[in-house]
């Protein structure tokens, strides 16, 4: 049995923007330390075919172990949740997001070691792309899980996507209502209406958020460098802890056996 998804619009919009925030930080961190984005699949996946094409196999080796280490991320992902299913435990996020909490810790130690001045390179560049990558991976697969494959927090290809999508698809609905073109009644479309705009709400949040958290990031590794990743993991912590008190996603076996019980 499948995690339930989030209890309410409300709740995945927090979630979905928190995430967001957090990847948009995490990502400039990395290219302001590593010279390397951690959550940009498309543009990797790019770099690997110029790479081969022009016989630079040291890049495409690196490129390629970015791309599997966002892939070994949607494993854990996977992993984790299906564990804590199979376990009983209540909210299936917090072992994915737990785990993206130690991956992120990690990452920021190496920032701390890491001198400011410099672009990393050698094999801390290797660690740092990598491990940063594995968490965008776990934090990208689990978002999607919860939000049945609606939400995408670590790139903004989709999000920009379905926000031109379902803009024109909310204005052409509203000018066939106005025209008398449309079959729907008042009620109907205003429904309609409601949950497009709410829709549009979020998409635009989530690309908001993601820019927001970049801009933090530039900003907090100018004023802290050493210690520039404390902010996404309070932030995260805190997501967890929420988490733990009411549950973004519910284990539907748990809850299942907790509404028999009550009966």
């Amino acid at each position: 049995m499948s995690p339930a998804p989030a209890h309410s619009p409300v709740l995945q919009a927090r979630l979905a923007i928190s995430l967001a925030w957090v990847a948009g930080y995490t990502n400039i961190i990395a290219v302001l330390v590593c010279g390397h984005v951690a959550s940009h699949v498309t543009g990797h996946a790019s770099q690997l075919g110029q790479a081969a094409a022009g016989g630079d196999w040291s890049l495409a080796l690196f490129v390629g172990a970015i791309l599997a280490a966002f892939f070994l991320g949607a494993v854990l992902s996977a992993c984790a949740t299906e564990i804590a299913r199979w376990r009983g435990v209540r909210s299936v996020y917090v072992a994915p997001a737990a785990l993206e909490l130690a991956l992120l810790g990690v990452f920021a130690q190496l920032v701390r070691l890491h001198d400011p001045t410099e672009i990393e390179s050698g094999a801390m560049l290797w660690w740092m792309t990598i491990v940063a990558s594995i968490a965008m991976g776990l934090q990208n697969a689990t978002i999607t899980r919860i939000s049945g494959g609606v939400v995408r927090t670590t790139h903004l290809t989709g999000v920009l996507t379905d926000l031109g999508l379902e803009s024109v698809r909310r204005a052409m609905e509203r000018l066939a209502f106005r025209t008398g073109k449309s079959e729907r009644d008042p009620e109907t479309q205003a429904q309609s209406e409601e949950s497009a705009r709410w829709r549009l709400l979020l998409l635009a949040s989530i690309f908001g958020a993601f820019v927001f958290g970049s801009a933090c990031g530039v900003l907090a590794f100018n004023a802290f460098a050493h210690w520039s990743m404390l902010p996404p993991m309070a932030l995260l912590g805190w997501v967890i802890a929420v988490d733990i008190r009411r549950p973004i996603a519910t284990n539907l076996t748990v809850a299942s056996s907790e509404r028999t019980t009550r009966m």
